[in-house]
């Protein structure tokens, strides 16, 4: 791995981020789900598996753990609104659910999940900015240090 592949993975999870915040409101809207805008675990999404994979090798540099709290806390809130608009997440009869079905919101759920819509922009904002921070740490990284944290040079 080397620096311009972290930089590029740094910058697909920030777009995936902002992707997830669109289908957050999407599906409070009403526009039914597909398969793979569903919240998995924050060490199933691409970047969980990169972070928690190959990524480690960056765990000593400023700023990488609290990218970890934030990006649980990111995908705790996304299941929130997916409890309050689909019921309990849990089973395989949520899931018949969600797959393209378009779902009918009630108001009292609708207005709690725009509520937890606006946690996840919130969150998502700070998200952004630690993955804008480890970048330009990366990029300031010599070659020595780079070698110390795994990275080649480009």
């Amino acid at each position: 791995m080397n620096r311009n592949d972290v930089i590029l993975t740094l910058r697909e999870a920030a777009r995936a981020h902002k992707q997830w915040v669109t289908d957050a409101l999407a599906l409070i809207q009403g526009v039914p789900l597909e398969k793979e805008k569903v919240p998995v675990n924050s060490t199933e999404c691409s970047f969980g598996k990169w972070y928690y994979g190959e990524g480690q090798n960056l765990r000593d540099l400023q700023g990488f753990k609290e990218i970890e709290d934030s990006h649980d806390k990111l995908h705790r809130i996304y299941m929130e609104i997916f409890a309050i608009i689909f019921g309990e997440v849990q089973g395989p009869s949520f899931f018949n659910r969600l797959f393209g079905l378009s779902h009918k919101i009630a108001a009292a759920n609708r207005e709690a999940a725009m509520e937890k819509f606006h946690l996840l922009e919130q969150q998502s904002d700070a998200i952004l900015k630690q993955l804008l921070f480890l970048e330009k740490i990366i990029v300031a990284l010599g070659d020595k240090q780079l070698e110390k944290y795994g990275l080649k040079m480009e």
